[in-house]
This record gives structure tokens, sequence and C-alpha cells, in this order.
């Protein structure tokens, strides 16, 4: 899978609905006796605790009360991960907000305190989609508090573009808004579908354009005042770069979105934990927001050329 912060949902997907891993013979939503003849069976069948043992080796029954303290409380649905995902917008809409209508009001004035929440925000919204990516369980506190401080960061670099290119904000988010819808179509139709060749090249696309981002960032380090600094200005056939990459990153980003389109299906279809709809809800948000920003940086090298 593609967005780390589905690894909550695809790991739950890969066990049985008791909450221990998948076994040979095993089918999820089947009967939850493995289809192996050597594998112990029962003296009589449906009596817990009368099942024939081998020395060393768990038995069903031990294993069925091993798993049950993890048991789904309740399958997710799609209506879960909606109501979720809508309530995380709607935290990041009203972050955004608050600091954008703040800050226009005098930007000149309050540039540097916008660029401090906003950069501090990212950080912040960073460390808790990593802290996301390795816990074993969804947390609502934890997407609802990316969801804010996401908000505060892309309230503030929508205020500096669009005090640098008046309108652009609008267009930015028309332009997510289509691809958001465009995503959807293509995954509902089936004209898309996800398989490993699809997952192997949106891994490749993501992997190239991470590196390129760290690149430029080291030579904008490294070589403020130099040409080769702004790698982004390098043209290519005639275009600058860094609007290829751009596009790109928009094509994989909108990749990514019907990936995770995809993995709230199966975890729908598999009867995944409801609270796992939280995952889904942030994996979505960070898909979103990313595809929003290459926009602006899209559109704004297309002002600036």
């Amino acid at each position: 899978m593609a967005n780390p912060v589905m690894n909550q949902v695809g790991e739950q997907m890969r066990r049985t609905p008791a909450g221990y891993p998948e076994m040979p013979g095993y089918q999820v939503g089947g009967d939850a006796r493995p289809a192996n003849p050597s594998y112990p069976q029962s003296a009589t069948p449906g009596v817990p605790g009368q099942s024939t043992s081998i020395p060393g080796q768990t038995t069903f029954d031990q294993g069925q009360q091993l798993g049950e303290q993890q048991r789904v409380s309740r399958p997710m649905t799609l209506d879960d991960v909606l109501v979720r995902t809508g309530a995380s917008f709607g935290v990041m809409v009203l972050a955004a907000a608050a600091l954008w209508f703040w800050g226009v009001n005098d930007l000149t004035a309050n540039a540097g305190t916008m660029l401090t929440i906003s950069s501090v925000s990212a950080l912040v919204a960073f460390a808790l989609v990593l802290v996301s990516s390795f816990r074993r369980k969804p947390s609502a506190a934890i997407t609802l508090g990316y969801s804010f401080f996401e908000g505060l960061f892309i309230g503030g670099v929508s205020a500096f573009f669009e005090y640098s290119y008046p309108g652009i904000v609008v267009q930015a988010l028309i332009g997510t808004v289509a691809v958001f819808v465009t995503c959807l179509v293509l995954f509902k139709s089936g004209l898309v579908r996800v398989n490993s060749k699809f997952m192997k090249i949106l891994l490749l696309g993501m992997v190239s354009i991470i590196v390129y981002r760290l690149l430029a960032m080291v030579l904008a380090i490294v070589t403020p005042s130099s040409a080769v600094g702004n790698i982004d200005q390098i043209t290519v056939m005639g275009l600058p770069l860094g609007l290829l990459v751009g596009l790109f990153a928009v094509i994989f980003g909108a990749m990514s979105l019907i990936s995770d389109f995809d993995m709230v299906r199966e975890g729908v279809r598999l009867g995944v934990d409801k609270d796992m709809s939280w995952s889904c809800a942030l994996g979505i948000m960070v898909t979103v927001v990313w595809l929003y920003v290459e926009i602006l940086r899209i559109l704004a090298i297309l002002r600036d050329n």
C-alpha cells in the first residue's frame, strides 16, 4: 500500500475477524476452523474444551479464546468513513479559515506570526501522521488533531499564495475538487483498477518525487544564490522542471487517492473494525492536502511564466 497512514487498515485486513493472523485454508467471513485435515478436531463437535490436543501445539478452542478479546466491536461501513472524513475536513476548514481571516486583514504586519504558526503546525501535523503510521490502533484524537494543525498550515500557506497571486486559492480549490471527483468516477466505474502493477508504478513515482523534493531543498540551502540552487527553474523541453514534476505529482497523487478508495472498499468488504474509519479518513485527508499544495505550486509556476 502506498499510503502509510492506511497501515492499520491493511494490517487488520490481513487478520481474521477473531483477531489472529490468517492461516492456510482460512477465508475471511467463512468458518473459523481452517480447512486442514491434519488440524486437531474436537472430540465432540460444538462442545468447547473437548478438543484433541497435541503437546506444544495450540488447539482451536485455545486459539479462539486467545483472539476473543480482539474481535471487532462492529464492522466498518462506508457511512462510518464518510462521516469521519467529513468531520475531519470540517475541522481542517475551520482552522484554515480562522488563520486566513486573521491574516488577510493585515498580512504585512502579521506575516511573521503567520509564517511561524504555519511552519510549526506543519511539523506537528507531520509528527501526528508518523505516530498514526506506527500505531497498531487508530485514534480519533490523532486524526482530528492532524486536521486542526494541517488546517492552520493550509490557511497560512493559502494566505501567502493569495497575496502574491490573487485568485490562485479559488483556482487551486476548484482543481483539487475536480481531481477528487475524477478519481472517484474512475474508481467507481472500474476504468482504473488497483492491482500489483498499479501499486508498483505508484510506489516508484512517489519515491522519485520525494527524492526530487529533498534534492531541491538541499540545493536551495547549499547554493541559495546560484541558478542551480533553484532547480525548479531549470527548463526541460522548454518547460520549467518544477512544472513537470508538479504535474507528475498530481498524477501520482490522484493514483494514491484511488488506492485510498480501494483500501476503504476492501476494508468494508472484509469487515474491519469501525474504528478503522478514522485511519481511512486520515489517509484520504493526507492525500487531498498533498494534491491541493501541488496544484497551488503548479498555478504559481504558471503565473510566473
